[in-house]
């Protein structure tokens, strides 16, 4: 059953505790970008863009990661992410064996995956400068097994990365390759940036959005 936002709202309030560490010159994984106004929003952007600067994680009273969210949420998106977290904190707290547990969490994830809403994966896409990144990786999980074209979302794929890594301790959690996708510097003006290995990043396209927002791109769908 699906809780209303008021009383989701409620049991977060319950049962999670905020905190917050800056990584910015502390982990080799994190990423750079331009200096945004204090104002600015991330309105027109993408789930999961800034997977390298921003990181949510979700983690059980034991010290066990349930789940971690890189990047950009919008609303909608981190809303449908939470209720399925709290699931698996209950999983997470019951009296089933661990390899149990961890079998339950695997399928977990993959199912929610499979389940997602055409919207999200539609807010899913990579932006323009990530996909050219993985476009040049050879083994991209971000491409199709039809046709090898780097298509997949990353709502698919965070969560084929979580199933991977069933209950595992914060300490030996592997943040940096959860959140290892597009380039380490994140342009949030548009296309115009380049990764921060190959040289001084370029400034960004400074582009007035559509009327309408940004294009959504096609996104992954379930095979019947």
């Amino acid at each position: 059953m699906t809780l209303s936002e008021p009383k989701l709202l409620a049991v977060l309030e319950k049962q999670f505790v905020c905190g917050w560490r800056n990584i910015q010159g502390k982990e080799a994984y994190a990423g750079k970008s331009h200096d945004h106004p204090v104002a600015s929003t991330a309105l027109q952007t993408s789930n999961g863009s800034g997977g390298r600067n921003v990181q949510m994680l979700f983690i059980a009273p034991s010290g066990m990661v349930l789940h971690c969210l890189p990047g950009y949420w919008d609303p909608d998106g981190m809303m449908h992410e939470i209720e399925f977290i709290l699931e698996l904190a209950k999983l997470e707290a019951s009296d089933l064996p661990l390899l149990e547990k961890r079998d339950q969490f695997q399928l977990s994830h993959l199912n929610h995956a499979a389940n997602h809403s055409e919207q999200m994966v539609a807010d899913s896409y990579l932006q323009g400068f990530d996909k050219m990144r993985e476009e040049k990786q050879e083994g991209s999980d971000f491409r199709r097994k039809t046709d090898g074209d780097v298509r997949r979302t990353v709502d698919q794929v965070m969560h084929e990365r979580m199933a991977r890594r069933p209950f595992i301790p914060i300490e030996r959690f592997d943040i940096g390759t959860v959140v290892d996708y597009g380039t380490r510097f994140y342009d949030k003006g548009g296309d115009g940036c380049c990764d921060l290995d190959k040289g001084k990043p370029t400034a960004p396209k400074r582009m007035k959005p559509p009327a309408g927002g940004v294009k959504k791109y096609g996104g992954w769908k379930k095979s019947s």
